[in-house]
């Protein structure tokens, strides 16, 4: 019966643990905006980065509000480290990424149909330095309706 006790007694005080660790991990985290450009699309959301050097992104397109992504990163170097997104639809992507500092970062990689990007802690125009985007076309690419002379 005491061995019963002292048992509950240990398994009531590592779950108040484990409770406590996990909302002094959400108190010391940072979350700073996040985007990405995948298959063209671009999507902008948050990353939630924690102390333990992992983190989580959660993104949402543009122009799709209902289409959204979400992913963990953890670091697997001093400054660098793999984000693992999915996104509705099936789309999956390991993107390797580099850190510019503890809350900004930048990473590539490729869907099944294109290439990948993803930037946080930076602001959009920032962040747009390091997203794949197909250029907007330009005048010459433009097609005229007007004839081409004969010849």
């Amino acid at each position: 019966m005491k061995a019963l006790f002292s048992a509950a007694a240990l398994a009531l005080t590592l779950a108040g643990c484990a409770q406590l660790d996990a909302q002094t991990r959400n108190l010391l985290s940072s979350k700073v905006p996040a985007y990405a450009a995948l298959d063209g699309v671009l999507f902008e959301g948050t990353a939630t980065l924690f102390t333990d050097r992992t983190g989580t992104v959660q993104l949402s397109s543009t122009k799709v509000p209902d289409q959204v992504c979400i992913g963990d990163l953890r670091y697997t170097a001093t400054a660098a480290g793999v984000l693992v997104l999915h996104c509705m639809g099936g789309v999956d992507v390991v993107l390797d990424f580099r850190s510019a500092s503890a809350t900004r970062g930048f990473g590539y990689g490729n869907t099944a149909h294109g290439a990948a990007a993803v930037a946080w802690g930076m602001s959009a125009a920032n962040a747009a330095a390091y997203l794949r985007l197909p250029a907007a076309p330009t005048p010459s690419d433009v097609p005229t309706t007007q004839p081409v002379p004969a010849q």
